[in-house]
């Protein structure tokens, strides 16, 4: 749902410059300008929805936070317990059906552009190649078609290579050269991801006569007859173009193309109006701006509570506001807050504010798995002797949490087991990420202990801890606590 809306925001974005496009300068005589110009809208109606501007106001800051806590319910479904995460909320249907619409679309769009360029493979494949020069191929196929070019390649029937019309050359290595095919592909590919759109299909439509329109211009400016070469499109338009991904000689404007070439060119003047662009890009950031509350403390220094980073192996160091800010609420152990004479006596003179003592979880102790209900407990750390490394092993990308939403979804309460306690298990994560002696250091009953441990053991690979840039194996330590309601 998160990129069907950026793909909603990207297409209000292009429709809205587009019309602006189609009011200003659709009409004047820019090919090459306008051509920018549309491909320039795609690229720009892509990138304004990642741009956002954020604004920070200031709020008052909290000396400390408070953990949230979770209930976890369970169903009985055979002969299992099945836990459910209390992350996971259920997706409305009307969200199923607007997905599924989306990706329908999305997929048949798709469908049709494989189909075609796997159409003009095909061609190519078959035809026989008489020449190759100046970065182009020229490819004569024995079929009934109209020539056209895709990529570096110019496909033509026999009839009209033989027939020797250098103006059709001359027209489709205008679109080879200035890469028409590449852009035509990369404006399929965003239709398909907005074929909701009707703003990108009026563009690719656009676009399409843009590369006849500058293709023609090549052609006449080759001293060839205008007349003549009017005629020739005319005589062409009777047959079939065929595959929407390339760009065709007989392209379906041919009213529009005879009318463009006859007109008179545009003052370069008008190319100004391109100015509309500014204005509409600083109200696209305008729309996207979000504020971000800053936490900031109204009081100064002098009247801010004393910080203290405690260690679970006692030792202790003030730290700042700013320090405390960055510490992981989920690295978090306990936070114990002294009032008046209780911090001073302690603390001396700097604790007259008030004191706030944080001690972190020991980096080999995991956060608690609960099965059945979640709460939060001061677990007595198990020393397992193992040196602490400079990085900790991290599980898929996801660290600690991750693991531990893995292993809540692997846990399965056997049938009949009513037992309750608090499990503690060790497991070594080897330098090739793999796990291994995994031990049961504190049981609740032998069914459980053999499920954990077998879940464990299977776990997929983690990423070692790291000493000095070397994989190193580390010891870690997990609490696992049972409850039954």
């Amino acid at each position: 749902m998160n990129f069907i809306l950026y793909e909603a925001k990207a297409a209000a974005i292009l429709l809205i410059f587009y019309l602006f496009y189609r009011f200003l300068l659709r009409k004047e005589t820019f090919h090459k300008f306008n051509r920018i110009v549309l491909v320039g809208t795609v690229i720009i109606s892509s990138i304004l929805p990642l741009c956002i501007i954020t604004i920070n106001l200031p709020t008052e800051h909290l000396p400390f936070w408070l953990e949230p806590t979770y209930e976890i319910s369970g169903e009985e479904i055979g002969d299992t317990t099945i836990m459910h995460n209390p992350h996971t909320t259920n997706v409305p249907w009307w969200e199923i059906i607007f997905i599924t619409t989306y990706l329908t679309g999305l997929v048949y769009v798709i469908a049709r552009i494989i189909v075609s360029i796997i159409s003009i493979l095909k061609i190519i494949q078959d035809g026989v190649r008489i020449s190759e020069e100046n970065g182009y191929k020229i490819i004569v196929t024995k079929r009934n078609i109209d020539p056209f070019s895709w990529m570096n390649c110019i496909v033509m029937s026999n009839d009209d290579y033989v027939s020797n019309h250098t103006s059709i050359l001359i027209h489709e290595k205008t679109h080879v050269l200035n890469r028409h095919s590449i852009e035509l592909l990369m404006v399929d590919i965003m239709a398909a991801l907005q074929w909701f759109n009707p703003g990108i299909w009026m563009l690719r439509s656009d676009l399409q006569d843009l590369h006849e329109y500058e293709a023609d211009d090549a052609v006449l400016k080759s001293n060839t007859n205008i007349k003549e070469y009017q005629y020739l499109l005319i005589k062409k338009a009777v047959g079939k173009s065929g595959y929407s991904v390339a760009n065709s000689f007989n392209h379906s404007i041919l009213k529009k193309r005879i009318t463009m070439m006859s007109k008179l060119k545009s003052h370069s003047v008008k190319k100004l109006r391109l100015l509309y662009m500014l204005p509409l890009v600083c109200l696209c950031l305008s729309m996207q701006a979000q504020t971000i509350s800053k936490t900031v403390d109204k009081n100064n220094e002098k009247n801010s509570p004393l910080i203290i980073l405690r260690y679970t192996w006692g030792e202790e160091k003030q730290i700042s506001k700013a320090e405390m800010d960055n510490i992981d609420p989920n690295r978090i152990k306990s936070i114990e807050v002294l009032k008046g004479s209780e911090g001073k006596k302690k603390y001396g003179d700097k604790a007259l504010n008030g004191v706030i003592i944080i001690t972190p979880k020991p980096s080999q102790e995991l956060d608690t798995i609960v099965v059945v209900s979640y709460s939060v407990e001061k677990e007595k750390n198990e020393t397992l002797g193992n040196p602490e490394p400079e990085i900790m092993p991290s599980f898929q990308g996801g660290g600690v949490e991750g693991f531990s939403k893995w292993l809540f979804s692997q846990i399965r309460r056997p049938k009949g087991c009513t037992h309750k306690g608090t499990m503690k298990v060790s497991y070594v994560v080897t330098e090739d990420g793999s796990i291994k002696d995994v031990k049961v250091r504190e049981s609740v009953c032998e069914e459980l202990d053999n499920m954990v441990v077998s879940i464990i053991r299977n776990s997929p690979k983690w990423e070692p801890a790291k000493n000095n840039g070397k994989p190193v194996a580390q010891c870690l330590h997990i609490p696992i606590k049972f409850e039954m309601r």
